[in-house]
């Protein structure tokens, strides 16, 4: 029980600092308008939600199936994330 609070404690953590690196970088793009760092943004947005997903459902739902298939999607949101930051790098 007290490893899940730990957990959900630094999935807030996680989801807070996340939202500031993607303000930060922002900003970075307002100023450049380079569309590269836009799509940058696209997927670190949803590889931080992907992180924080299955955490963050288990504060609200105790229910145990429900915990399994949210953290089946955190993962696959996390893969999404992952290839939309890649693809912005790749791209140029």
């Amino acid at each position: 029980m007290e490893v899940e609070t730990i957990q959900q404690m630094l999935a807030i953590v996680t989801l807070l600092l996340g939202a500031l690196l993607i303000g930060i970088i922002f900003n970075a793009y307002r100023i450049v308008r380079q569309p590269t760092l836009l799509l940058f943004i696209y997927g670190l947005f949803t590889l931080v939600v992907g992180i924080t997903f299955a955490d963050l459902v288990s504060i609200f739902t105790p229910d145990a199936f429900i915990v399994a298939w949210s953290a089946i999607f955190s993962r696959i949101v996390v893969i999404l994330g992952l290839c939309v930051m890649a693809y912005g790098i790749l791209r140029g």
